[in-house]
């Protein structure tokens, strides 16, 4: 920081003062000693103090000139002087530290040499150093903590400093060659100052001075006598005014940024009352937002042609009024008295507001008022801006219906609902109140659209939202989410599930009830019923998207219950739902992967000699083991690959029947499959089959197909000439799990069947139940009559089969004679059957 001249001198002659001081304490403390004067005490604690105190203010020294470094203040050699401060204050500080010997005067040494070799650094030129220059500082720290650190570690190896409490000339030499060295710096540090008129080089000039007389004086002074300590206090003096110095420094620069600051916020300040003042200036008063001027009491002064347009209220009305004449009375005094203290302490306010025009009419405007201030800072005018939002506002509430309600029940849609939804749950969790999602489905609602149009449909679902909001509460949602599925949302039922399950039932039953009693749909009567499904929730342990699954689960039950009822969702419901849906992703693996296998069941005639086998397949998974076909064939019916595996089982079938017919012993064999109804169903069944049999040259007749009274009684026309057809290329024709039906008998003479097969629902009591005895009597004779063979499935014990032979049952199968094989060991089955001439018994399975 440059200085003028009159504090040039003042700073010279202080420094000469303490310079002075300095020099007279050495003098008068090398005259004591010369006069015999008692020296001082051996004062460790005082020493450790006074060379602490020293290293302490060369660091705070060294980290202001760093710091005044960074914004271009300070000496004109701000890492070279802080080096050596830090390298001299590290290496005194372990001087002080230590107890008086030889380490006790070597580390002193040490420090003066190494830091005026540091200051000596001043007189290396600045442009060729200066990137190395910034490292100083640390560097310096370094090499101070590596030489405090040899020195204690390695005393040994340290030359003589002390003897009998006198410095050697090695300790002398030393000190010397340092205030030399300092001696140096300082002429270099002036005539930088010279150059420059940077007090700080002045400054440490002098620092040096003092520094280099105590290292000089050093030769004339022992350990502990009045020397020794007068140059310890001459450093600790210069320590202490360049401390005072640079802080004094720093504490104008401070200064100086503070005005600084002021200034440019008075800069600030008045330029933003420029730009208010030509805000107000600029302000185009013929334009399509309406603007008006009050004065500073609030007091209307001035009105465009849009403020009378859109508020009705002509200039004369106005003038002078208080722009409250415009209030639509929506506000309070609350609204108002928040948007003055804004305006007031931030110049400006803008929001939404609802205002009233002349003739009456309320409505809506968004509104900017500005308040324009004088060279004083004082309010003078304010400035408002609005314009009319009312079709904005009407097109934000037509995106917000259309966004969140159903355009034709007007009941919320699925998106609200969700959001709605949320909220709730995240309410139950604090409260602790159980709610309820109840989930509805109207039942034959196709039909109804099928029969009378889906404008009758429509008239439907409007009478059905009316109905449900009727049976809720205002705080519940109903809501629409799709066709004729709705949910509704119950908040707030009880803290107990016991009581909220009740609650819950009891408002399922009334809107049950109430969707169920007959509809008026222009004029034409109808009559429908819902079917409910009903899921609790407490919480946020299931997520909005579960809930629904549930409510959805819980709903399919009470259709598949018969409809027109209420379910509550169980959580092994959903386990089912889930295995089932996990079964089917691996069915659809099964096929490809080569999972399937088909199981052979023997089959005998009257005379208990093999007459062929039934097909059966086997899915042999490969984690599960086998699955029963039970358990997977519903999921394949559902899901159609029903269709795949039964052309797969149809191949393989086929296949097997040309291996069979190969060797004697297997070439009459009959081989049954069972064909599932959309198998059947499709219209290139029977060309299927055809090309089965010619592609593995199979004798038609050893073929049969089992067909169950669902599959024949689906379409009795198209199935009796699919029959037909078949029968026309020899394939023989069964009809499974007969007498398990309603109507098979009144088609049963128009069907071209070749066997009936009773089902073992039947065989399995007959000799116990008369009254399945009595059925399978009558079915062996209604065969008879319609010139069909029978055969009989599930027979297990002897005296079933006694009892079906002595009523004339022709064929027979079951566990009695053989379980389902593989391939391999039915064939040693019926190697078996035929060396003993008869059949294995149960015991033998």
């Amino acid at each position: 920081m440059s200085t003028s001249r009159s504090a040039s001198l003042r700073l010279r002659m202080l420094m000469a003062a303490v310079f002075a001081f300095g020099l007279l304490v050495q003098a008068l403390s090398m005259a004591l000693e010369g006069l015999g004067k008692p020296m001082l005490l051996p004062n460790p604690a005082l020493h450790g103090a006074i060379e602490m105190a020293g290293a302490v203010i060369s660091a705070m020294v060294a980290y202001l000139l760093l710091r005044l470094n960074i914004i271009g203040e300070g000496s004109s050699f701000n890492h070279r002087i802080a080096a050596a401060l830090l390298a001299m204050g590290l290496l005194d500080g372990q001087h002080a530290l230590i107890p008086v010997g030889n380490q006790f005067v070597w580390l002193h040494s040490l420090a003066t040499v190494v830091g005026s070799l540091l200051f000596a650094l001043v007189w290396l030129p600045s442009h060729a150093f200066q990137p190395a220059l910034r490292h100083l500082p640390s560097a310096a720290v370094l090499i101070a903590v590596a030489l405090g650190g040899y020195s204690l570690l390695l005393p040994e190896q340290l030359p003589l400093m002390l003897e009998s409490g006198e410095f050697t000339s090695a300790a002398v030499a030393l000190n010397i060659v340092g205030g030399m060295f300092l001696l140096a710096a300082a002429a270099r540090l002036y005539l930088a100052y010279r150059a420059s008129d940077k007090a700080e080089d002045l400054l440490f000039s002098f620092q040096c001075l003092i520094l280099s007389t105590a290292a000089l004086a050093f030769a004339y002074s022992s350990i502990w006598d009045w020397p020794w300590w007068g140059w310890h206090v001459q450093r600790l003096a210069g320590y202490s005014l360049a401390l005072w110095l640079i802080a004094q420094t720093a504490r104008k620069i401070e200064a100086r940024t503070l005005q600084n600051n002021l200034l440019l916020q008075q800069q600030i300040d008045e330029r933003k009352r420029t730009e208010s003042q030509l805000r107000v200036a600029a302000i185009a008063f013929e334009t399509h937002e309406a603007i008006m001027i009050t004065d500073a009491n609030g007091n209307i002064i001035r009105v465009n042609h849009a403020f009378q347009v859109i508020t009705g209220f002509s200039a004369e009305d106005v003038l002078g009024k208080n722009p409250r004449i415009l209030s639509s009375g929506r506000h309070g005094r609350e609204f108002y008295a928040a948007m003055w203290r804004h305006l007031l302490e931030h110049g400006s306010w803008s929001g939404e507001i609802w205002d009233k025009r002349k003739n009456g009419q309320i409505y809506p405007k968004w509104l900017t008022i500005t308040a324009v201030k004088n060279p004083k800072g004082e309010n003078t005018e304010y400035v408002a801006i609005f314009s009319d939002i009312t079709n904005r506002k009407q097109a934000e509430e037509e995106i917000f219906s259309l966004a969140f309600y159903d355009t034709l029940t007007k009941l919320p849609n699925r998106r609200f609902l969700l959001e709605r939804l949320q909220q709730s749950v995240a309410a139950s969790a604090r409260n602790r109140l159980h709610g309820a999602l109840l989930f509805l489905d109207m039942d034959r609602f196709k039909t109804l659209n099928d029969t009378l149009g889906h404008d009758h449909g429509d008239l439907l679902l409007i009478e059905v939202a009316k109905r449900m909001q009727h049976c809720v509460r205002d705080m519940d949602t109903v809501a629409r989410i799709g066709g004729d599925e709705f949910v509704i949302l119950i908040e707030e039922l009880d803290a107990d599930s016991s009581e909220a399950s009740q609650k819950a039932a009891v408002i399922a039953e009334k809107i049950r009830a109430a969707l169920a009693r007959p509809y008026l749909l222009n004029e034409n009567e109808y009559h429908s019923s819902p079917s409910i499904g009903v899921c609790l929730y407490r919480g946020d342990r299931e997520s909005v998207d579960d809930l629904l699954k549930h409510a959805d689960m819980a709903m399919y039950q009470a259709k598949e219950s018969g409809r027109n009822a209420v379910r509550f969702f169980d959580p092994a419901m959903q386990f089912e739902v889930e295995s089932r849906a996990a079964l089917e992703a691996e069915l659809r693996q099964a096929l490809p992967n080569g999972q399937f296998q088909l199981h052979y069941q023997v089959q005998l005639d009257s005379a208990l000699r093999p007459l062929g086998a039934e097909a059966l397949i086997r899915w042999i998974h490969p984690q599960r083991g086998m699955i029963p076909p039970a358990r997977f064939i519903p999921i394949a019916e559902d899901s159609s690959l029903i269709q795949e595996i039964g052309n797969w089982v149809l191949e393989t079938a086929c296949k097997q029947l040309a291996s069979w017919s190969e060797h004697e012993r297997t070439r009459d064999l009959k081989l049954a499959i069972n064909v599932s109804a959309q198998q059947f169903k499709r219209h290139d069944f029977v060309q299927h089959v055809a090309q089965m049999i010619d592609k593995y040259q199979v004798v038609p007749s050893r073929l049969k197909l089992e067909l169950t009274e669902s599959v024949v009684l689906s379409d009795v026309s198209d199935v009796i000439g699919k029959m037909h057809a078949l029968k026309a290329q020899g394939i023989r024709l069964s009809l499974d799990d007969f007498g398990t039906g309603y109507s098979s008998l009144a088609y049963l003479k128009q069907l071209p069947l070749d066997q009936i097969k009773i089902d073992q629902s039947f065989v399995r009591n007959i000799t116990s139940d008369i009254d399945d005895a009595t059925m399978v009597q009558t079915i062996i004779s209604l065969a008879r009559h319609f010139n069909l063979n029978v055969i009989a499935e599930g027979v297990e014990t002897t005296d079933q089969l006694s009892f079906l032979r002595q009523n004339g049952c022709m064929a027979y199968q079951g566990y009695l004679f053989g379980k389902p094989l593989p391939v391999g060991a039915f064939e040693e089955l019926l190697d078996r059957m035929r060396t003993n001439e008869t059949f294995p018994r149960s015991g033998e399975l």
